[in-house]
């Protein structure tokens, strides 16, 4: 009798616990992975396409990526995207800067051919970067702080037993919904749905692989699904550094036209 009321308490304080656990908590564990001062990665990006005309077709570039993540001051994070291969699109840059609490990140697009630097303006941000089914805003490392959260349920992401986390935009006029797939082991991002103003699913990004170097947890493959017109995009990381000393001078106007 004894063994019987241990194991009923036992089992209704795990339950008690889980209950406990909200979608903030989660967001917040993921945020407590370390992560380093600055990255230095290539990468090879893979489009598919699934029109007629273009039907298992694929196309391939060749990418570099600088990444600085600020502790105090106004910015979050500064990011610098490059085309390296093929040759039509070489030189051709992004550069975003991610402020502190801010909605709307400044963004430049480097067009080598024009030697000009065109501003991003809000409302292209939706908008597909250079034929890939990422958007510019994809690119942005919101702040967390910009979104409500609600854990809405639990699946199975690859074998990886995932929370299910919903963020919403806290700004009222903003229609963005996401869902999180996050793991209950060490807390990684496994998956993000999305879903249109209309409350569709548009587009999925899976993260198929994670390595850990030392003590960061580094995404090796992502996909990024349209699933409206059957696009996809790929990204996997060829090389990666460290912690190299990023200098704030990669992330101008200026060092954009050097290559």
């Amino acid at each position: 009798m004894r063994l019987k009321t241990f194991l009923t308490s036992f089992f209704i304080s795990i339950s008690i616990g889980f209950a406990q656990i909200s979608g903030e908590d989660v967001i917040a564990k993921m945020m407590e992975n370390p992560s380093p001062s600055d990255i230095k990665m290539n990468f090879k990006m893979t489009l598919f396409s699934n029109s007629k005309e273009k039907k298992n077709k694929k196309h391939f570039r060749l990418m570099e990526q600088i990444e600085k993540r600020y502790q105090d001051g106004e910015f979050k994070s500064k990011l610098l995207l490059r085309f390296i291969e093929p040759k039509e699109v070489r030189g051709l840059s992004l550069l975003n800067w991610s402020r502190i609490d801010q909605k709307n990140d400044d963004q430049w697009l480097y067009i080598p051919k024009l030697r000009k630097v065109k501003r991003i303006r809000p409302s292209e941000k939706s908008r597909k970067f250079q034929g890939t089914e990422f958007t510019y805003a994809d690119f942005i490392n919101r702040d967390t702080r910009l979104d409500n959260y609600s854990l809405i349920g639990e699946d199975i992401f690859r074998g990886n037993p995932c929370f299910l986390v919903e963020a919403r935009s806290i700004n009222p006029s903003s229609f963005e919904v996401r869902i999180f797939w996050i793991d209950k082991t060490y807390y990684l991002l496994r998956k993000i749905q999305y879903l249109n103003e209309d409350q569709e699913n548009a587009k999925i990004l899976e993260i198929f692989d994670y390595v850990k170097n030392n003590q960061y947890w580094t995404p090796t493959k992502k996909i990024m699904k349209n699933l409206l017109n059957g696009n996809s995009t790929e990204l996997q990381v060829v090389d990666i550094e460290y912690d190299q000393g990023v200098k704030d001078e990669f992330f101008s106007e200026k060092y954009l036209k050097r290559f």
